[in-house]
């Protein structure tokens, strides 16, 4: 059985005065920490609660819970039971509205769901009038063509979840308990919170101590392998690890660097388990340590950013002195930034489906480095360097802006940050697959005239027209 075991966080090459000034961090920024984890290798290092919580407290791991939905879908690969090109559709005809899903449903594949490239901008069952979780992601109207841009979507991980437990007939976590999480010393008392239906909350309800997911991090963090046994299938879990979808539009440091399987990229080499209100497992398999937290920053926009800077100013600097485990990396095309893919160089004129959005068309005109839409308002036009800035009248508002735009991961990024009297910006991300492609836009409510914002803030997918 795979015991954490206690030691002592000078062993591991990092003084105690730094973890005091770890501490010290989280009081002086005010940050509401309920208990924090060093983990190296097998070895606690350093842990800490706070009143009431204890080393026994089940907690509310809210979004952690969707690493586990990733690696319980891996057990089922492992199993033969699915394949991550499989539709979901299939997997619940029962849920379908009558006539069929829309076809952008229709072709989801489980991997677009592990890489939140549904076709959904935001969580289906908050917006569905019946109480039936999994059935509202497949009856709500999507808005974008999916496999193509990231959209945070916590239906997904529940459908998967879901699919977990029809498949199995077991509820997800007593299933992950027989294939694997009883070798970790897994808590009995841990268990995933009911939807209105009775499938485990896949998306944000686990209750586990911080232990359970540390040693579970420690699995994931030698790519599913406990020695020479596999109890996670390895090459599921090096994928499940690596960024497979760029995450620049995200609004935070630690949410811009990438996204696997519902596992994030920190700003170093590694992946967090990340759960709203600073639940967190940030992990470097190249040194073989993990620090986790368990935290109520709800409310605070800026909370769970501390919890990771903390971290960064007063323990990452001892880690970086110490000698990287040997081996290949486990990260892929992270760092990936390119000139125009070879496959999108044919695609220049798009004409949009109906969205919300009211984008009508667009041309990219590659050579020249410009991007001409049309929406209701009018036909505009934005110049971008290739990964510089251009400087240039912002659209019809008479303020100066710069606009740049670079390639990530087969992916188009458009930036334009104004210059002027007034300050804001845009920010666009471009995906294509096949003749189609898909637009995600954000920005903020400044300097667009009464109306013109809606334009630039959500999804769209087009086709190629010639």
């Amino acid at each position: 059985m795979n015991r954490l075991k206690n030691g002592n966080v000078e062993e591991c090459g990092i003084p105690a005065e730094a973890v005091e000034e770890l501490e010290r961090l989280f009081e002086k920024r005010r940050v509401r920490i309920h208990g924090y984890l060093l983990l190296s290798g097998r070895t606690i290092v350093a842990e800490k609660y706070y009143a009431p919580y204890t080393r026994e407290s089940n907690h509310r791991m809210y979004s952690v819970t969707k690493s586990f939905v990733a690696l319980a879908v891996g057990l089922l690969v492992k199993k033969g039971m699915v394949s991550l090109e499989d539709r979901i559709c299939d997997y619940f005809p029962e849920k379908l509205p009558e006539g069929g899903a829309h076809p952008w449903c229709a072709e989801m594949t489980i991997r677009d769901m592990l890489t939140m490239r549904t076709c959904h901008g935001s969580t289906t069952y908050k917006r569905y009038d019946g109480g039936d979780w999994t059935e509202s992601f497949f009856r709500v109207m999507p808005d974008h063509v999916p496999g193509t841009v990231f959209s945070y979507d916590t239906s997904s991980s529940h459908v998967l979840a879901a699919l977990v437990e029809k498949l199995t007939g077991k509820k997800m976590l007593d299933f992950m308990r027989e294939e694997m999480l009883s070798q970790l010393d897994f808590s009995e008392g841990a268990y995933i919170l009911p939807d209105p239906a009775g499938v485990s909350q896949g998306g944000s309800g686990m209750m586990s101590t911080l232990r359970d997911v540390a040693g579970v991090a420690w699995l994931c963090s030698h790519f599913g392998m406990d020695g020479d046994r596999e109890l996670l299938p390895a090459d599921y879990m090096r994928e499940a690890l690596s960024c497979q979808v760029p995450t620049d539009l995200q609004p935070v440091l630690d949410e811009q660097c990438g996204y696997g399987y519902f596992i994030w990229m920190p700003r170093e080499e590694g992946f967090t388990f990340f759960g709203m209100g600073g639940q967190l497992a940030v992990c470097f398999p190249q040194y073989d340590f993990c620090y986790l937290t368990m935290a109520d920053t709800i409310g605070n926009p800026a909370g769970v950013q501390i919890l990771h800077d903390c971290f960064y100013e007063a323990i990452y600097p001892y880690l970086q002195k110490r000698t990287k485990i040997k081996g290949e990396s486990h990260l892929t095309g992270k760092e990936q930034s390119t000139s125009l893919p070879a496959q999108n160089r044919r695609g220049r004129n798009y004409e949009f489906y109906p969205n919300r959005m009211g984008w009508e068309s667009l041309c990219f005109d590659w050579e020249q480095g410009t991007l001409t839409f049309v929406i209701p308002e009018g036909r505009f036009c934005l110049a971008f360097g290739d990964d510089e800035w251009r400087r240039q009248t912002f659209l019809d508002t008479g303020y100066q802006c710069q606009c740049r735009g670079y390639w990530k991961l087969g992916h188009f990024f458009l930036e334009c940050f104004l210059t002027d009297e007034e300050q804001g910006n845009v920010r666009m991300d471009f995906a294509w697959k096949d003749s189609r492609l898909s637009l995600r836009a954000v920005s903020t409510p400044d300097p667009f005239r009464e109306g013109m914002q809606k334009h630039f803030q959500g999804f769209a997918s087009a086709r190629e027209v010639s």
